[in-house]
């Protein structure tokens, strides 16, 4: 009886040891592992053997095949935020979107729309409880992955969007579209400073500028003054008298505070 205690007793450690190395290791997509680098940034290793420089069948990849779903019908699941379970709120979760329209509002949702068309979607929730003790939905906002096969940036009249892009200054690019007028004298387009108050352009990237049908007209890039929101219409170096309008529209990209 004793010696069937003992062997009963290492056969659950050695159980207990194995299930703790499962816990502390990366696990492969193909079943096996790799070291066990506790510290490691990565929690799972979806790559498989295949390595293109010695396989000669190109079919070993292996891509990752997201979940879809509709972010126009999407309802969050708030009962589980205890502060524990998922403690960031659902922060940076990533999904493929198929649905085409605006994401609710009511319900447990963010209070903020996004306009989504289908494509990849993270969800932007920085206002959670850096302690995660207070997580909440309402603030957070569904953002789309900024490369070229994700959506668009949906530019609303007249207010701010941010493109995702973060500057060598870290700071967030934003796009704004807005009306700008050509005197046809001089080679420059005045924004004014109503929509956009003086001063809030700290760092002027580029304006796409477009004639009242929507055709482009010219990209700037030239020099930029903050307190009058007026803009070069060239490079600098080459710039273009435009024929005197007040409706031409700008995309303004720029970073500010």
């Amino acid at each position: 009886m004793i010696l069937k205690n003992k062997i009963i007793h290492i056969m659950f450690f050695a159980v207990s040891l194995f299930a703790g190395n499962m816990a502390s290791s990366q696990v492969l997509s193909n079943g096996s592992l790799t070291q066990q680098y506790n510290s490691a940034n990565v929690f799972l290793d979806a790559a498989t053997s295949y390595d293109p420089t010695f396989s000669f069948d190109n079919n070993n990849g292996k891509g990752l095949l997201f979940s879809r779903t509709d972010l126009t019908k999407w309802v969050f699941d708030v009962a589980v935020l205890d502060g524990i379970l998922i403690p960031t709120a659902y922060d940076g979760m990533i999904v493929y979107n198929v649905g085409t329209g605006n994401t609710p509002t009511t319900g447990n949702n963010p209070t903020t729309s996004t306009d989504v068309t289908p494509g990849f979607y993270y969800f932007s929730n920085t206002s959670v409880d850096p302690n995660f003790f207070n997580p909440t939905i309402t603030q957070g906002e569904w953002k789309p992955l900024g490369s070229a096969g994700s959506p668009k940036i949906h530019i609303t009249e007249n207010t701010p969007t941010e493109t995702n892009l973060v500057t060598a200054n870290t700071a967030t690019e934003k796009v704004i579209s807005i009306t700008g007028t050509a005197d046809g004298i001089t080679t420059h387009i005045d924004l004014g400073t109503t929509v956009l108050p003086k001063d809030t352009v700290i760092n002027f990237r580029k304006a796409i500028i477009c004639d009242n049908t929507g055709n482009q007209v010219l990209v700037a890039t030239g020099s930029y003054d903050s307190a009058t929101n007026k803009f070069v219409t060239g490079n600098g170096m080459m710039n273009y008298l435009l024929p005197a309008a007040n409706d031409y529209k700008v995309e303004l990209y720029f970073t500010s505070n």
